[in-house]
């Protein structure tokens, strides 16, 4: 298989996807599949569509991602274009995608789901922007002058060029959007096509959101190697027994999720014995997956397929290290597995409180996978990335991740977190958001939020409030709901007349944290 690496950007690669790959799956449904070829179609069509209305190379839209066809074909065409996309939640609080859109600035919201047209056009009217729904009736007709027009386009993006904007939360409650680039991630192609062997015969189960980083994983690695990818709607997520048999009858090789949906698919007795036979790759990410739950599922799939446990956050272009499981791993059952060796693609140091290089403290990432920084915010970006100047990394791209970590024999292990971030099903939270977000409701006067891990497995939000009405609970969670997605919505809210403090007269988390326990 050829190498990819003289591609300069990521449409002249899928341009040769499209030419090797046209008659084979690339979209599966359960109502039948779409080719390459037929998907090439309606990149052609929907780029033509934002060329009509005056978008190129450096402008933004964003994409309300209900894994329609479309959506992903329109991905595609902005990418041919050189126009960075934003993927948002169709179900997210209209409050919060607000913000997102305010901090991207789109020509254009599309969406892909007629059910969502009242938020949708909440959002378009506050941000000022066209509104588009995603139907293939309608879609202008491209001819050889049109498509030579996009090529000319196409040649002009260079790998420097923002391909689309992740959103992660905010510890002032606004999201940061990292900006990711066509060289960030034709080197990440390159990685996860050596890396898991994949070829046009493999099948991705895409059960990701696509505005959640992890989805980055299956697109790309996925499409980019001219594998298939089945997209699997949230509705089946929350059903166990329906998910593993869909997986199943989609004859999916390639399985990426957070570590939660393993354990809770093994503790529901999803995964039967002959269950997911097609699999030759579990991947997990996201949040640890503690070894005594790990054991588990490596039980069931050992003779069958590979466990790869991988990190890395989305300022680092998805995935910077991966380990594979083996039966040494589990000769102690105690904590995590180790995060391995980074890829070949990264760079590192290690640096104590002091800033010093030490063999345990703050994992800093360096080099060609590190995103360009964060969208339209330039002190953020300059809070947590630098550009080196030292001799030995002269000019160098690094991100100081947050993470704390040692290294043993050249693997690096996780220990914790250097601030106020958590990662909770999967998905990265700055309890900040959810603080910033409780004390706009008129009720509460102070708000902390703690995370409690009950049992090595599962973890739990719960916030704590200081309010000088009374109020219930239950009525503060439905309201902080309007303001923030489900995934940080804490299971627990307890109504205090004050929040206790330390000696420092800040609030007590420790406390806190030790309350939550009882």
């Amino acid at each position: 298989m050829p190498t990819i690496f003289h591609h300069y950007n990521l449409a002249t690669l899928f341009d040769e996807v499209l030419a090797r790959h046209g008659d084979r799956p690339a979209l599966r449904y359960a109502d039948g599949d779409h080719t390459f070829r037929e998907l090439g179609g309606w990149i052609d069509s929907l780029a033509q569509l934002l060329l009509s209305k005056g978008l190129g190379r450096g402008d933004v839209i964003a994409i309300g991602h209900d894994k329609h066809p479309l959506s992903y074909a329109l991905m595609l065409a902005s990418i041919r274009l050189g126009i960075a996309y934003v993927n948002v939640d169709t179900c997210s609080p209209v409050a919060r995608t607000r913000r997102i859109l305010e901090v991207s600035a789109p020509s254009v919201l599309f969406y892909d789901d007629p059910a969502y047209v009242e938020e949708m056009n909440e959002l378009a009217e506050a941000q000022g922007c066209e509104l588009v729904l995603l139907e293939v009736p309608g879609l202008p007709t491209v001819d050889e002058g049109d498509l030579e027009r996009q090529r000319e386009c196409a040649r002009l993006v260079d790998g420097a060029n923002i391909a689309y904007i992740m959103f992660t939360s905010g510890s002032t409650g606004v999201p940061k959007g990292v900006a990711v680039t066509h060289q960030n991630l034709l080197h990440f192609i390159a990685w996860g096509r050596t890396c898991f062997g994949v070829t046009e015969v493999d099948g991705f189960a895409n059960l990701s959101p696509m505005y959640f980083d992890n989805s980055v994983f299956d697109f790309y690695v996925g499409l980019f190697c001219g594998a298939s990818l089945s997209p699997i709607h949230r509705n089946l997520l929350n059903k166990p027994y329906d998910l593993v048999s869909y997986v199943s009858a989609q004859d999916c090789t390639i399985w990426f999720s957070v570590p939660s949906a393993l354990m809770y698919l093994v503790a529901v007795k999803a995964i039967t014995p002959d269950a997911m036979a097609n699999l030759r790759a579990i991947v997990f990410g996201g949040e640890g997956y503690p070894k005594v739950e790990l054991k588990k599922l490596y039980d069931r799939f050992e003779n069958q397929a590979k466990l790869v446990n991988v990190y890395g956050p989305t300022e680092c272009t998805c995935i910077c290290s991966a380990h594979t499981l083996s039966a040494a791993d589990f000769q102690d059952l105690e904590g995590l597995p180790t995060l391995g060796r980074l890829n070949q693609n990264f760079d590192h140091r290690i640096v104590d409180a002091d800033g010093s290089d030490a063999l345990e403290g703050e994992l800093c990432l360096i080099g060609p996978n590190v995103a360009a920084g964060y969208f339209n915010d330039l002190e953020r970006t300059e809070a947590a990335f630098d550009t080196l100047t030292d001799s030995k990394r002269f000019m160098k791209r690094m991100y100081r991740t947050g993470d704390l970590v040692k290294e043993v024999d050249g693997k690096l292990h996780f220990v914790g977190r250097k601030d106020n971030q958590i990662k909770h099903m999967g998905y990265r939270i700055e309890l900040e958001e959810i603080e910033n977000a409780l004390v706009r409701l008129a009720q509460v006067d102070q708000a902390a939020v703690v995370y409690h891990r009950k049992q090595a497995a599962f973890g739990k939000l719960i916030a704590y409030v200081a309010c000088k009405v009374e109020v219930e609970d239950k009525v503060l969670l439905k309201e902080l709901g309007r303001l923030v997605p489900d995934y940080m919505v804490p299971s627990r809210l307890v109504v205090l007349s004050e929040l206790p403090k330390n000696a420092n007269g800040k609030v007590d988390r420790q406390g806190l944290l030790a309350l939550s326990g009882q």
